[in-house]
């Protein structure tokens, strides 16, 4: 589990993110929602322990974040940035294969085994046709598919996606979504994902988190927070809620 008690985070005289208390347990799909500047990534970094906590504490199985070693710490956290590295001419299986770092170091020899979680990882996100090709020849929904199969391989029981949608048009961004939610429940991994789109974020996630202007302002079930209020509380604009015309059940918000 991923407990946060009382986590902030200041740069120079301004604080980004105020304290916040948050829990997150294996096998849920969780969305961090709120205006651009609320402090979402700000938080997810926290997690990935890309930034240091200026006050509180961040722990993961019981035990403070920064007290994990690096590679104990890959082994359970895979973080994917908003802005991924360059693949530099890397083909698909290349990069999935580095994945397998935090199990064999970088000196490591490549076992079975490796080559058996990399195969598995691109068979799970369909992405072995694209093995051989450059990774910067992929369309924007293959090279994120590509990424989820590099985490996958990595055998992380935490995924944290950074706005893994954000450069892709709506069907890829759904195909990207429903991979992460059926591989987050198959293989009961904890997925915490940065989302703008509160209508992605309510389709596909078990629970929601917002925040506004770094603070916690409120966190639920989908059906929970798709309400009028609570999104003009969170956005900050006035939305009516429809049923989804091709979901029972579900709800969409319109600004």
């Amino acid at each position: 589990m991923f407990k946060l008690d009382a986590v902030s985070y200041r740069m120079a005289e301004k604080t980004l993110l105020h304290p916040i208390d948050l829990s997150l347990d294996h096998g849920q799909m969780v969305g961090l929602i709120g205006h651009n500047g609320s402090g979402k990534s700000t938080l997810l970094k926290l997690m990935a322990r890309q930034l240091k906590p200026s006050s509180g504490q961040v722990t993961l199985e019981g035990k403070d974040l920064h007290q994990w070693g690096d590679r104990p710490l890959a082994r359970e956290v895979a973080y994917l940035p908003q802005q991924p590295p360059a693949t530099d001419g890397l083909t698909a299986r290349e990069l999935v294969r580095f994945g397998r770092y935090p199990w064999h170091g970088a000196l490591g020899r490549f076992s079975p085994e490796d080559a058996k979680q990399v195969s598995q990882a691109m068979a799970l996100t369909d992405t072995e046709i694209f093995g051989d090709r450059s990774v910067d020849e992929l369309s924007g929904g293959e090279r994120q598919r590509v990424w989820l199969a590099m985490l996958l391989a990595q055998n992380a029981r935490f995924l944290l996606l950074d706005e893994p949608t954000s450069a892709l048009d709506v069907a890829h961004q759904i195909e990207v979504l429903s991979l992460v939610r059926k591989l987050g429940k198959e293989l009961d991994i904890g997925v915490v994902v940065v989302l703008h789109d509160i209508n992605m974020a309510a389709g596909f996630c078990d629970h929601l988190v917002a925040l506004h202007s770094g603070r916690l302002l409120t966190q639920g079930s989908p059906d929970e927070l798709m309400n009028p209020q609570t999104l003009k509380d969170i956005y900050g604009v006035t939305m009516s809620i429809l049923a989804h015309p091709h979901r029972e059940g579900a709800r969409i918000a319109v600004a």
